[in-house]
């Protein structure tokens, strides 16, 4: 049962990575100096909506900005089943021990 957990915890370590990796990537394409009309003699037709504003990608573009957003949302879904069934960082068992100590016990006094 240790090497399942240590496993799923190497497995959640590297999908987290990878999560940030895509997400960055795929919001970088907002942050480029993209032209605000479309240009067809350079395959720039592909609108993106950067907050009402309309930049045009390629298509080469247009399916790497598609592919890390659906990566990145697979690799938080990964990341998250795993945390539900093998709670690999022991999350859960930090909750309990929290909520068996009374509000009112500050450990002040003597």
């Amino acid at each position: 049962m240790a090497e399942m957990k240590s496993a799923a915890k190497v497995i959640g370590i590297l999908c987290v990575i990878g999560f940030f990796a895509s997400l960055f990537f795929a919001t970088s394409f907002y942050f480029r100096d993209l032209p605000r009309r479309p240009e067809p003699e350079l395959g720039r037709i592909y609108p993106i909506n950067n907050h009402g504003f309309l930049l045009y990608l390629t298509k080469k573009e247009d399916f790497e900005q598609t592919l890390a957003s659906v990566l990145a949302v697979a690799l938080f879904a990964a990341v998250a089943i795993l945390d539900r069934f093998f709670d690999a960082f022991g999350n859960r068992n930090r909750k309990a021990l929290r909520k068996n100590r009374q509000p009112w016990n500050h450990r002040w006094g003597p």
